[in-house]
């Protein structure tokens, strides 16, 4: 993952670039799979300029603590701009349409071609799609929790969250959706706990396997959901970046954006 502009100039005439736009983590072992994404994207679209994008100011400012530099999304429009690029994919790689995926759609990109990809559950197909990438993370048989994100303070960004939560619980009578924040929250880890399952795995429904996961979930504290559960053995799978089947839906979602810009469908 480039964590500088590059130099290369570019003209009107020449393919859009992307910008790959992710929440971002200031973890260091999770930040890992950026690399693993950025590799991917690079094999997919090897004649694009590909920069990345962070949407947590708090995030980019204690990486820059530490010497790591990354960029907003309009700093990276602004480097675009300068090197006259005038066309340009954005791919969000959060997992909702939620507020930090619409904070994408505000970039100050006047003058310029922009095309926006959707988040990995846009739609209901997305959904689908999702819940059968996730298939081989899940054992039917086995305890399992989905951890999810969720907002607080907006309701309205939970509603696909919900819809996926439905969906992937009636495939799978032992395996229950929770929230970070907002719904479906946490109330089911005392159904499973209830149940006094031998082992749980968890299932990161988040690009990064960050802090939340780290913490919240896996964490000594007595709230951790690993220790609100109890179980003997606890398990949990990679982050949804590392997912290949995953990045070939946001993969595809950027595709349609690309295709908007240059009316070639691959």
């Amino acid at each position: 993952m480039s964590t500088t502009f590059a130099n290369t100039p570019s003209s009107s005439t020449e393919r859009p670039a992307i910008v790959l736009v992710a929440f971002g983590t200031s973890v260091d072992e999770a930040r890992k799979v950026f690399d693993f994404i950025d590799t991917q994207a690079h094999q997919r679209y090897p004649d694009y300029d590909i920069q990345w994008a962070f949407t947590s100011q708090i995030i980019i400012n204690k990486l820059k603590q530490r010497g790591i530099i990354t960029h907003t999304v309009a700093e990276v429009v602004a480097d675009l701009r300068a090197r006259g690029v005038d066309k340009i994919a954005f791919q969000s790689l959060h997992v909702v349409p939620g507020q930090e995926h619409h904070s994408i759609l505000k970039a100050d990109t006047d003058g310029l071609q922009v095309a926006f990809g959707d988040a990995l559950m846009t739609s209901d197909a997305d959904i689908e799609a999702t819940i059968v990438a996730l298939a081989p993370e899940i054992n039917a048989d086995q305890d399992t929790v989905v951890v999810a994100h969720g907002n607080d303070h907006h309701p309205e960004f939970n509603v696909q969250l919900e819809k996926f939560a439905a969906a992937i619980e009636a495939r799978y009578p032992k395996l229950t959706v929770a929230s970070v924040e907002g719904t479906p929250g946490i109330s089911s880890l005392e159904t499973v706990k209830a149940r006094q399952p031998a082992q749980v795995h968890f299932v990161p429904l988040m690009i990064v396997a960050g802090d939340h996961i780290m913490n919240d979930v896996l964490g000594d504290e007595e709230d951790s959901w690993k220790n609100i559960i109890q179980a003997p053995l606890t398990s949990c799978s990679r982050s949804l970046g590392w997912n290949p089947a995953i990045l070939a839906i946001y993969f595809d979602h950027l595709d349609r954006a690309l295709a908007k810009l240059t009316g070639e469908t691959r």
